[in-house]
This record gives C-alpha cells, structure tokens and sequence, in this order.
C-alpha cells in the first residue's frame, strides 16, 4: 500500500509509477490553538508573513504587493533574502511594513491569533502547515491556488486563493487583497476545516488503513 501525502502527490505516483495510493494527510499539532479565536475587534490591524526569508517562498510578492496598497504587513522569519526585502521596503517607502526576525512559537502563536489575515505567496508547497495553523488560530489564509493550498484553504470560507502555477505575481496578489473582506469569514468554519489535518485524524485514519491491509 502506497500512501501520499496530499492528492498533488498522489497524481504524480500514478502518473510516473502508475500506481494506486491511498492520501493521508500529515498530522499537524493543533492543541496550541484549541483556545477559543480572538474576537473581531481584539484582531490586529496588519496580515502576516510568517515563512523563512530565502528565495522560492514569494515574500518579495507580499512585500511589494503589501507596500504598493499601504497595508500593514508584519514580516516573522529570517533567511538570506532580508537584506533584499528589506531594500524593497525602502524603495516603495512602505512605512507599514515591519520585520520582526525570528520569532518564539509563543509569540508565533499570538501573531497568527490577531493577525487579519496570513497571506503566502510559495507556488510550490507540497502541504504548507503554517496555513493549517492559521485557521486553527481563526485567521484566514490568502494563498496561491496551487499545490497543497487547494486542498488546504477553502476559497471563500477559510481564505482567499489567487493566481496559479505560474501566474503568482504582485498584480494578482494585489486584485485578491482588494477582495479581502475579514468579516465573510467564521472562526468555527476556519477551525473546523483545521481539524481536517489534526494529529488525531492521523492516527485514525494511519490504524484504519492497517487494519484494513495487515492481517
């Protein structure tokens, strides 16, 4: 029995080695975020980058997009591309944008709780946990509609998706956040589709799948 981990995935193992495969999510660790959601006017006035800062995550995406509408952008992580994101914001005179470095999964927490919304700008996540972990935290998750966000991030009740493989770019991120509306989305909805990818799911599904195949 071959398992994939998202159904991206489980097209390519039929494809290059034309084979069946049963989808298992992985398991994501909800119990930091089993409190209840932040109410609406407790939510902070800024969306969140929280990614390593290096090449092929799309921040640069965000902060030129962010920048260019004057919204509040907080930017958690670290990597090699600071010094250029850095000198993005400096350019466009983005006086909203923030960097905050590294930051503790404490604080990580409190970020995605208050956040409006998590924006991601990556074409090619297999999964994408952080997105998972926002919704726990009832915050919604503006993605690309690619890769793992399309089964992660439901457009419309959990987030917004934009663009596609090949189409993730300042213009099109820029169009999604003029759609962005906080109050079209429900704290129950975002945790609900959460539970999908907790570790408790996991481990049913991971002891249902060998009952049915070993005995």
């Amino acid at each position: 029995i071959l398992v994939a981990n998202y159904k991206n995935i489980q097209n390519r193992i039929k494809k290059f080695y034309r084979r069946e495969s049963v989808v298992i999510y992985p398991p994501v660790d909800l119990s930091e975020f089993k409190e209840k959601g932040k109410r609406k006017k407790e939510k902070g006035e800024y969306f969140l980058v929280l990614s390593r800062l290096v090449r092929g995550k799309g921040v640069e995406v965000v902060v030129e997009a962010c920048g260019k509408l004057g919204l509040p952008l907080k930017v958690a992580g670290s990597g090699s591309e600071k010094e250029n994101l850095e000198s993005i914001v400096k350019n466009l005179g983005a006086k909203s944008i923030e960097f905050l470095g590294w930051v503790s999964d404490e604080e990580r927490v409190k970020l995605l709780q208050n956040a409006k919304a998590l924006i991601v700008a990556s074409e090619d996540e297999d999964f994408g946990i952080t997105s998972i972990e926002a919704q726990a935290a009832g915050t919604p998750v503006i993605a690309p509609a690619s890769g793992g966000f399309l089964e992660t991030v439901v457009h419309g009740k959990t987030g917004l998706l934009y663009g596609g493989p090949g189409q993730v770019d300042v213009d099109s991120l820029v169009r999604v956040l003029g759609e962005f509306r906080e109050e079209q989305f429900k704290v129950e909805e975002l945790r609900k589709n959460a539970e999908n990818f907790s570790k408790e799911r996991f481990k049913k599904e991971i002891i249902e799948l060998i009952d049915k195949n070993i005995k």
